[in-house]
């Protein structure tokens, strides 16, 4: 950059060729003073200091990283008893939302038995005060009278609704419920394949000797800070990551499991809950029984972190850092030209240029023109 900047300087000086066409060299100068030696020294110790301290021993920038995403399977262990006699286990209560590392872990559960299609019902969704609040416009649908303070509503009925006689309730402790993970991450960079697929045994968290792959639902629920009052009466969505930083040069894998829970803009818990229900014929009447889950739903998911010394990187880094000491002689140069006392010297002295070797050079093809024109005696 510094030559083209000399090329500019020189076309806006003269016209002259000798002096546009000019060529520069450097020359080497000891200069015999302390202060701008300390300045170069300072500089010199700096990036060093930051090639050696922050490149390669903080940022490890000689190491070849690459960040990849896997997949992950959860599986329940053990059953659970609601007090007294009632059992939910994992095929009346766990379902699979039929995606890779999702899901659900009921903690309360509503049944509704023997609805049946037979005209209009109180809504516990639909209050009024007056029969016109009722009125929809579509009387095959919902009916404007307003009885006990609720809208008649055609649905299946009865409908579902807390506290009635025709619902019931379970509350299931989750305390016992265990989750196993099992995670499998491919580095594409290096052609590795790391996992627990292979795991053939459940190692429950916390384990002081070995990294644990399954996790109590309590303690997932803990680390994503989530009441587990809430969450029994609410449900809740839980993102987890199970996370893999791996040396590779020594063949080693740093496990971690991260828990984080799904709110909404308002940082609030939103719950989860769906409905499955059960169609039959009783006495020739369709009849159907509903069972509506409140619970816990489960994204899983795995990231791999790795990092491996490259050869490649060592070269580019020492490449960097050699291109970087050049700032300590511009370092230099700057504080000998508009700092120190004596700086006129220097820049009198910095620039020397040569006589005009070009004019010499036509001088002596003029003279040895004229030589051989002139006439022989």
């Amino acid at each position: 950059m510094f030559g083209w900047l000399n090329i500019f300087q020189k076309m806006n000086s003269t016209w002259d060729p000798d002096v546009l066409f000019s060529y520069d060299t450097v020359k080497e100068v000891r200069i015999r003073d302390r202060r701008t030696g300390r300045v170069y020294a300072l500089c010199m110790l700096i990036i060093i200091c930051y090639v050696v301290i922050y490149v390669f021993m903080y940022k490890k920038l000689y190491l070849a990283a690459e960040k990849t995403t896997g997949w992950i399977t959860a599986k329940v262990l053990h059953h659970k008893v609601e007090e007294p006699t009632q059992v939910f286990d994992v095929f009346d209560s766990i379902t699979n939302p039929g995606e890779q590392g999702g899901i659900f872990i009921p903690t309360r559960v509503l049944i509704t038995r023997g609805q049946v299609q037979d005209g209009f019902c109180e809504s516990p969704n639909d209050s009024c005060a007056v029969d016109q609040d009722c009125d929809i416009g579509d009387e095959t649908v919902q009916k404007t009278l307003c009885q006990n303070g609720r809208c008649l509503r055609r649905s299946w009925c009865p409908m579902m609704e807390l506290g009635a006689p025709e619902t019931e309730e379970h509350l299931v402790d989750v305390a016992a419920y265990d989750i196993w993970f099992a995670t499998s991450i491919h580095f594409h960079m290096f052609a590795l394949d790391v996992g627990t697929t292979d795991e053939e045994k459940p190692v429950r968290y916390p384990d002081a000797h070995r990294p644990a792959n399954t996790y109590p639902v309590h303690d997932l629920l803990r680390m994503a800070g989530v009441d587990q009052a809430q969450a029994q009466k609410l449900g809740a969505i839980v993102n987890v990551n199970k996370i893999f930083k791996c040396d590779l040069d020594k063949n080693e894998c740093m496990m971690t499991l991260e828990s984080r829970a799904v709110t909404g803009d308002d940082n609030v818990h939103q719950g989860y809950n769906y409905a499955k229900q059960f169609f039959y014929t009783e006495g020739g009447v369709t009849k159907r029984d509903v069972y509506r889950y409140y619970g816990i739903r489960f994204f899983a998911f795995a990231t791999g972190i790795g990092a491996k010394t490259s050869f490649a990187n060592i070269v580019l880094q020492i490449s960097s850092a050699i291109a970087l000491l050049s700032c300590a002689v511009l370092a230099a140069d700057v504080c000998l030209q508009y700092i120190v006392a004596e700086r006129r010297h220097y820049v009198d002295l910095k620039v020397v240029p040569t006589e005009d070797f070009s004019k010499d050079e036509l001088r002596l093809s003029r003279a040895a023109l004229r030589a051989s024109l002139a006439p022989q005696g």
